[in-house]
């Protein structure tokens, strides 16, 4: 038993110094704080980092659904797209989506009150893409919208209350047709702005597509459908183009970190990175700085993407 004891108390004397000598520091505890520190500082500036990119998906995931409404619309009327007029008709199916959305920007000041009716969106008499999107009055406008209007439906419980602009997305110009309330019918819009003063007609010389068969000179997949407009200037629920020159009556949305999200033709989305400032402003725009921007380098760049991204001259191919 002596021995034994002996024994124990020699092996517990070789531990001892064993195990202090692995016990962290004051130093290494120091260097491991430091560290985790940093990790958190990383993870949290990764986080804010992300915060666009997540209403850009969030956007775009918009985007993409009122894309599938728009061609499940088609498939039931004979491949035929929706009316899209240059102005806000008034008139039940005078429009894709019915409503003024002008206004309310910057914040606290006034706008149209169209803009704070979900009825526009909710009710088919009003939107034809109703039936496909499942009252999912959400999709119709980004993230990047800030504006808030007074609420305007027909829902007693809200009347008083603030709530965001129930549209934020508008359709390309040239894309749609007339509308049995304009007295065009079947017939594809004019995209009246492409020739730059309101006077342009379908396909003379720039593509206007009222139908799928209508993708002729272009594929789908090259042409942009819908798009966020600029808060500080939309209005009806057409986006308008000027294919003639560098020049634009609307504006897109360019709040994403200077990026603009599109759905196209053929289904796909897209958020798209401007090279230049031209769509940026912080108040209504100034169409001659516009001009000024877009005439040579960077601004060119974005403003042949855009426009040759919406119509084509029937002529060259290509704009202007």
């Amino acid at each position: 038993m002596k021995t034994q004891s002996v024994s124990l108390r020699v092996h517990l004397s070789r531990q001892i110094p064993e195990a202090a000598s692995r016990a962290f520091t004051i130093v290494e505890l120091l260097v491991v704080l430091a560290v985790l520190a940093l990790m958190v500082t990383l993870l949290a500036t990764a986080r804010a980092g992300s915060q666009p990119n997540f209403q850009g998906a969030l956007c775009l995931n918009n985007l993409r659904q009122l894309m599938a409404a728009f061609t499940m619309y088609t498939h039931e009327n004979r491949d035929v797209f929706p009316p899209n007029a240059d102005t806000v008709s008034g008139v039940p199916g005078g429009n894709w989506v019915a409503g003024s959305s002008s206004g309310w920007m910057p914040y606290n000041s006034v706008g149209n009150v169209d803009a704070g009716n979900p009825n526009f969106i909710t009710d088919p008499k009003w939107n034809l893409l109703a039936p496909y999107i499942r009252t999912n009055a959400s999709l119709f406008r980004c993230p990047f919208d800030p504006r808030i209007a007074p609420y305007s439906g027909s829902d007693p419980s809200q009347f008083g209350q603030k709530i965001p602009v129930v549209r934020g997305i508008s359709m390309n110009g040239g894309v749609g047709t007339k509308g049995n309330a304009a007295g065009g019918g079947d017939a594809p819009v004019d995209g009246p702005w492409l020739n730059g003063n309101h006077s342009h007609t379908a396909n003379n010389p720039y593509a206007t597509f009222g139908k799928w068969s209508d993708f002729k000179i272009v594929r789908p997949s090259d042409i942009w459908v819908l798009v966020d407009d600029d808060p500080w200037t939309i209005n009806d629920a057409g986006m308008q183009i000027i294919a003639i020159s560098p020049d634009t009556v609307d504006y897109v949305n360019a709040l994403n970190n200077n990026s603009t999200c599109f759905s196209f033709a053929d289904g796909r989305v897209e958020t798209h990175k401007w090279k230049s400032s031209i769509w940026l402003h912080n108040g209504v725009p100034n169409r001659a700085a516009f001009q000024n921007g877009a005439f040579a380098g960077l601004g060119y760049q974005d403003w042949f993407w855009w426009a040759s991204h919406a119509t084509r001259s029937t002529i060259t191919g290509t704009v202007p």
